[in-house]
């Protein structure tokens, strides 16, 4: 028994040390449209986003809706239920200012603690300005296996305001520094609305935030929804010391009904710092 089990034993050690070599980091953003009390209470729905999420070590998402704030928490259970190991974080509610509370909305960071630390979090201060209706909400993670260290920003722009609002990120990216401390690697993402009627190849390419040191990782080609048209809506932004680690990305097409979102999921995949 002994001569079989020594190999046995130095076989799976192998399997596992290989697996840990060849995980492929990814980072996605994912509109889920009205997560609230109401999505939650289907389990075939909530099923099919657990396991979505499970495929990813960061996840950010959109449209959290639910004024109790309980969906979020419930939602994480549901993702944990079958072993793993995620944490989540939640913003407070968006639109804090009076004229942008007619869609108030939370934002969710969903972690593999295997993989990844969250550091810190922070909702992004807009009351002088007013730029955005639903403020982004930015997290400093830590990748365990290089220590890497990144700040990610999600936003989810209103429609009619989506030039605008995505021009503004490049004043939340001046921030960073400021409200993190360092001259961090940010990655900015989430439902820019930055295509089709809302956001032309033009509009986009007469914004700051179009140029150096930002690189857009989305194609304005890409279909991120599933509507019939062809819009990029979601998209990745990353600053110049994220860019040279961007290994590729995709949209993640794992369902086909819009009772589950009207977006698909996007990721980008980081490869190890050398």
């Amino acid at each position: 028994m002994k001569r079989i089990l020594f190999p046995v034993i130095i076989l799976f050690t192998t399997f596992v040390w290989l697996t840990a070599q060849n995980h492929q980091f990814r980072i996605a953003t994912f509109n889920i449209q009205n997560l609230g009390q109401s999505k939650l209470a289907k389990r075939d729905i909530t099923d099919t986003l657990a396991t979505i999420v499970r495929q990813f070590d960061v996840v950010a998402v959109q449209e959290v809706s639910d004024v109790s704030n309980q969906t979020a928490k419930a939602f994480l259970q549901i993702i944990n239920s079958t072993g793993m190991r995620y944490g989540m974080a939640c913003s407070r509610r968006t639109g804090v200012q009076e004229n942008d509370r007619s869609s108030r909305e939370q934002y969710a960071f969903y972690y593999n603690k295997k993989t990844v630390q969250l550091l810190d979090t922070a909702l992004y201060n807009d009351s002088a300005y007013d730029y955005f209706q639903r403020e982004p909400w930015l997290g400093k993670f830590r990748r365990r296996s290089d220590s890497l260290e990144f700040v990610l920003c999600t936003i989810h722009t209103m429609p009619e305001r989506a030039v605008a609002e995505i021009d503004a990120l490049a004043r939340v990216a001046e921030w960073v520094p400021v409200r993190f401390g360092v001259q961090a690697q940010l990655i900015i993402c989430g439902d820019f609305n930055a295509s089709c009627s809302y956001a032309s190849v033009r509009d986009l390419d007469s914004l700051n935030i179009r140029k150096q040191p930002y690189h857009w990782i989305i194609p304005d080609s890409a279909k991120t929804n599933l509507s019939r048209k062809t819009c990029a809506y979601d998209r990745f932004v990353v600053t110049g010391g994220i860019a040279p680690l961007v290994d590729g990305w995709e949209v993640f097409r794992y369902f086909t009904s819009k009772k589950v979102s009207d977006h698909w999921p996007v990721y980008i995949s980081l490869r190890r710092r050398d």
